[in-house]
């Protein structure tokens, strides 16, 4: 591909509904190429928010250009990915944390109202974060413009304000009812009321709640444990136990037992919540089927046992998510991996791109943008990998590199050996080869 705005190219970052994202290099720095037709009027909407909102966690738009076709708007890279993807990796939250993804957020979504912007789309997959972890605002191309320094009064009539405060309260609550540990019942007290706080006084109340603290954006080990198929080993929490008991439960309860319940309760469900939907619907089809096994079983009557029984040897779990069989060639690996994503790609299964893309890498970045693309209501591209025959264009020892079928688009694989076996690292396309090293993580605005 061709030079964009005068970056080159080095891969696609995804695609949504109304842009097409590439990742760009010029001179070190690497940037987003978010590309949107000219007569796209939400491209002129974001460039005049981004313009007028310019400051600390915003986005930075640092240039636009345009062919008379398509427009082009160049924005700083936030390669710690979205404030959605970070709640799918950890099932629990520290106080700090949650007042440093917060605290900025509510901020400055008072001070683009005070500019006479109102952001229009606020939600988890519109907070990024920037390589030092601060939180970032990204997506304005639905935004609505009043006068600037409007009063108070008037500015809570304007819909696009209303709209922002309604979603802001909805992102702190979800974020507030994650944190674990000290401060966590005083994250849940602040929760609770939400509804009616303006945002610069809840940037208020959560410095009040708990001092700031750096946001790890590694995944929880219980999560971990989850994807493995492992057991898990709950941490204690010295705090009050965080809530996850229904009320009609909490309610028919005694006190101390409600205390000793209520913290297994709140982990099973940050640890469900985590899950995507096709897996909930297989344990809650295997949960119901075991119901009704038990239930079955207790009308036979009981039989008399035989002194000598044989045990029954017991037969492994099938599961509609089994991790492919690799071969260890890396050829015929990659057409069991290919075909694996495929199915991957149609559930819209993250979790399930575990057993088939290498963890942060470029091609792990690549198909989570597809899926968050589709799911936020966009199409997938028409341009598609072809399964077929691949060829080993290369092999060096754990990486092998191959040709995919004619038609094909990105045209090559990498792939590489890890202890799980062969992974896609990357979709290379003949013209990216010789681009220079980026790192993995890719962060895009919407």
């Amino acid at each position: 591909m061709e030079d964009v705005a005068g970056y080159r190219v080095l891969r696609s970052a995804g695609r949504g509904d109304r842009a097409l994202l590439l990742l760009g290099f010029d001179e070190g720095r690497t940037v987003v190429l978010k590309i949107t037709p000219a007569d796209d009027p939400g491209t002129a909407v974001e460039i005049k928010a981004l313009s007028r909102a310019a400051g600390d966690h915003v986005v930075g738009l640092d240039d636009v250009a345009t062919d008379g076709a398509e427009t082009v708007l160049v924005l700083e890279r936030l390669p710690n990915g979205t404030l959605a993807e970070l709640l799918e990796r950890r099932s629990g939250l520290d106080a700090g944390e949650a007042v440093t993804i917060l605290a900025p957020i509510a901020a400055t979504v008072d001070r683009i109202h005070a500019l006479g912007v109102a952001h229009g789309g606020l939600s988890l997959g519109a907070i990024c974060f920037r390589d030092d972890g601060a939180p970032t605002l990204t997506g304005f191309g639905g935004a609505e413009f009043f006068p600037a320094e409007t009063p108070e009064v008037v500015r809570e009539t304007v819909a696009g304000v209303g709209a922002d405060r309604a979603s802001l309260a909805a992102i702190a609550e979800v974020v507030l009812g994650r944190v674990v540990g000290p401060g966590a019942q005083g994250a849940r007290g602040l929760a609770a009321g939400l509804a009616s706080t303006a945002p610069g006084d809840l940037a208020d109340r959560l410095f009040a709640l708990a001092s700031a603290t750096p946001v790890r954006f590694t995944d929880d080990a219980d999560v971990v444990a989850v994807r493995m198929g492992e057991p898990q080993q709950p941490e204690h929490v010295d705090d009050a136990p965080p809530a996850g008991l229904p009320a009609w439960l909490t309610a028919l309860l005694p006190e101390w037992l409600r205390e000793r319940l209520a913290e297994p309760a709140a982990r099973v469900l940050a640890v469900w919540s985590a899950w995507d939907p096709r897996r909930r619907r297989v344990v809650l089809g295997a949960f119901a089927g075991g119901l009704g096994l038990v239930g079955a079983l207790a009308l036979v009557p009981a039989a008399p046992v035989a002194s000598s029984v044989a045990e029954p040897t017991p037969t492994p779990l099938e599961t509609s998510e089994a991790e492919p069989s690799l071969p260890d060639d890396p050829v015929e690996a990659a057409v069991v991996l290919l075909e694996h994503r495929e199915r991957c790609l149609r559930d819209l299964s993250v979790l399930c791109l575990d057993e088939v893309v290498q963890p942060d890498s470029a091609a792990y970045a690549d198909d989570v943008a597809l899926i968050r693309g589709v799911q936020a209501g966009g199409e997938y591209p028409d341009a598609e990998i072809l399964v077929g025959n691949p060829v080993l264009v290369e092999r060096l020892g754990d990486a092998a590199l191959l040709d995919l079928p004619p038609g094909s688009a990105p045209a090559s694989v990498l792939l590489m050996r890890t202890q799980n076996g062969w992974r896609i690292r990357q979709y290379v396309n003949d013209e990216y080869l010789d681009a220079p090293a980026v790192s993995d993580d890719v962060g895009v605005p919407d």
